[in-house]
């Protein structure tokens, strides 16, 4: 296979994660946000990573004076990686999406802080990938990882946006938009950029810290999957319910979104059985083997997401006309 055809399919994969998880809420979102929204949005979410990248060179000295071992881990997680990535994001959701004409409720900043994640997500997977040998490996170890956790912060940097646009202490929800999320991501990254450590810092108990970092991260990957699948539930479901919250809250269409069931249904049955042989390596011991009970969260909990049902009624009837 020649070259061009090997880069495209290596895109091609790379990309796969973040459009099922944009196609999902799209098909939630659609009569809500309007495509010209939807598409601004996923486009500011690559434009987010393209400043990331322009950022670089002030980020590495940002993070060049901390001494190695957990100080450079924490550097790299929160400095090098969450603070500029979710700042891009905030800013690019605060200052253009929210003063987009059809921005007009909170609904439209939650989906669209997730789009933006993906939009990011897409990009920076691309990249990775293309520089990889073992793309394929790669791109699947973070399509199950990486780009749902930017969903994940992007569902958190939303569900405190929504709340500010509907009057509820704007100050404070904005503040935590931009926090919570970095708090979040930094805390995804910091096991990961430990386990870097280890390759050249001379611990003295590296298998002990490996273990502990393990467990960090899967404390980190289970609340944040509780927390997106509660979040949803909340601006997917309940918010149907909630008189005088949104004021162009739309029942998805049943066709659109009932594929996302069955879909959600394999992912339920696929990531349980792949948490099962994590379960298996932790007790035998082998905590290498054990790692794969780390990508069963995401899929866990993004496929009781894709099960969630809206009211058969909408208690709340639309105000605004179809776009």
């Amino acid at each position: 296979m020649s070259w061009v055809p090997i880069k495209l399919v290596i895109i091609a994969f790379a990309i796969l994660p973040a459009a099922v998880l944009t196609a999902f809420l799209v098909s939630h979102y659609r009569k809500r946000m309007g495509w010209r929204l939807i598409v601004r949005t996923l486009s500011l979410g690559v434009i987010s990573g393209m400043l990331v990248l322009a950022a670089v060179p002030v980020i590495r000295w940002a993070t060049a004076f901390a001494m190695p071992g957990v100080e450079a881990a924490l550097a790299s997680a929160f400095i090098g990686a969450a603070g500029p990535e979710e700042l891009v994001k905030f800013l690019l959701l605060y200052f253009i999406v929210r003063e987009h004409k059809d921005c007009d409720s909170g609904g439209d900043l939650f989906c669209a802080a997730m789009l933006l994640g993906l939009g990011f997500a897409a990009l920076e997977n691309t990249l990775y990938l293309l520089r990889s040998p073992d793309w394929l490996g790669l791109g699947t170890m973070r399509g199950v990882l990486s780009v749902p956790a930017h969903m994940v912060f992007g569902a958190v940097m939303g569900l405190f946006a929504a709340r500010a646009y509907r009057g509820q202490a704007p100050a404070l929800n904005w503040s935590l938009a931009l926090v919570v999320p970095i708090l979040g991501h930094g805390a995804y990254d910091f096991p990961l950029m430990m386990w870097e450590e280890l390759t050249y810092v001379p611990f003295e108990n590296p298998d002990e810290v490996w273990r502990e970092m393990f467990w960090f991260l899967m404390a980190v990957l289970v609340m944040s999957g509780a927390a997106a699948f509660l979040i949803s539930r909340r601006e997917m479901v309940e918010i149907f319910s909630q008189d005088g919250e949104d004021t162009d809250v739309h029942l998805p269409a049943r066709w659109a979104i009932r594929p996302w069931r069955s879909i959600g249904t394999l992912f339920v049955l696929g990531s349980a059985a792949v948490g099962l042989v994590g379960l298996w390596f932790v007790q035998s011991g082998d905590y290498r083997g054990a790692f794969l009970l780390a990508p069963s969260v995401f899929p866990q909990a993004f496929g009781w997401i894709m099960r969630l049902q809206p009211p058969e009624r909408a208690v709340v009837v639309p105000r605004v006309a179809e776009r």
